[in-house]
């Protein structure tokens, strides 16, 4: 267990290497991901018969209820630190390659969606208690999306991973 957490904390700091030195000063891959969340998070609403759209203001994705500003949208938001991890456990974990090329892709859109139902619930719960936001998107929100991701790397490792069935 003890080479796996190595070997995943070496995947990792390669993964932040390439995330920080191009991903982040490129920008496209960020850009893009936020604004499937952006329009997620208005489809989502929509759904639920709110006249909803986002707009990038100064630089920033921020969705609007009713035409009043409700939430901002940051590359942060975007899920895509947590399809590093995701994928980063994974990959350190032994396995065979056509589980983990199947199941990493599956895992990442699972996680992409939980995440985009967290952030509809954002600006809702701006809209009907702001007393409980901050609380509530710097922790619950976030806690509650972790937990899922532990949920599914856990499954992917109970059923899929030559390290439980050895």
């Amino acid at each position: 267990m003890k080479k796996k957490l190595i070997r995943a904390a070496i995947i990792y700091l390669g993964w932040l290497v390439i995330y920080h030195a191009v991903i982040i000063p490129d920008g496209r891959l960020n850009k893009f991901l936020t604004d499937q969340v952006s329009a997620g998070i208005v489809v989502g609403l929509e759904i639920f018969g709110y006249d909803t759209q986002f707009k990038v203001v100064d630089g920033s994705n921020m969705v609007f209820i009713d035409g009043q500003a409700v939430v901002l949208v940051a590359d942060a938001c975007n899920g895509l630190e947590l399809f590093a991890l995701y994928t980063v456990f994974s990959l350190a974990f032994p396995g065979k390659l056509k589980f983990k090329a199947f199941f990493i892709p599956i895992g990442i859109f699972l996680i992409s969606f939980i995440n985009i139902l967290r952030e509809i619930a954002l600006p809702l719960n701006y809209e009907f208690f702001q007393e409980t936001f901050e609380l509530n998107h710097k922790y619950t929100y976030v806690f509650i999306v972790y937990v899922f991701v532990f949920i599914i790397w856990r499954y992917w490792l109970k059923n899929y991973s030559a390290l439980v069935k050895a």
